[in-house]
C-alpha cells in the first residue's frame, strides 16, 4: 500500500470541508476516499487520522454519528490530539474498518 501524495491529501481535505457546508461528514467517508486512492491496509487508519486532524484544524467539530441515540451531538473534547487519539482507540477496539454508523461525524461550527 502506498501513501497519499500531499496533493491527494489536500484534495480530500478540501472536498470534505466543502461538503461540510451543507451536510455532516462521516469518518467512513474519509476512510473510503483514502482507500480509493491507496487501497486497503494498515496505513489507511493513520492516513485517515491525518485528514481528521486537518479537518479539525480547519474548524470542523467532531461528534457522535447522527444514527446514535439522540442524533449528532458534538463531543465535549475537541482538542485535535485527543480527538485523533479517541478515534484511533475506538477504531482499534471496533475490530473492523469503521462504516457509516461508526465512531464519529464532523460538522461546521454553528
Amino acid at each position: 500500500m502506498r501513501s497519499l501524495t500531499d496533493q491527494e491529501h489536500r484534495t480530500i481535505v478540501d472536498e470534505l470541508y466543502a461538503e461540510s457546508e451543507d451536510d455532516l461528514v462521516g469518518l467512513w467517508e474519509i476512510i473510503k476516499l483514502v482507500e480509493d486512492l491507496v487501497g486497503t491496509g494498515d496505513g489507511v487508519r493513520e492516513q485517515s487520522l491525518m485528514i481528521v486532524a486537518d479537518l479539525l484544524a480547519k474548524g470542523l467539530v467532531v461528534g457522535d454519528p447522527p444514527y446514535a441515540l439522540g442524533g449528532y451531538k458534538a463531543w465535549d473534547e475537541q482538542s485535535p490530539d485527543k480527538v485523533v487519539g479517541r478515534i484511533r482507540s475506538e477504531w482499534m477496539s471496533l475490530g473492523h474498518t469503521p462504516s457509516i454508523p461508526d465512531i464519529a461525524w464532523f460538522a461546521r461550527r454553528a
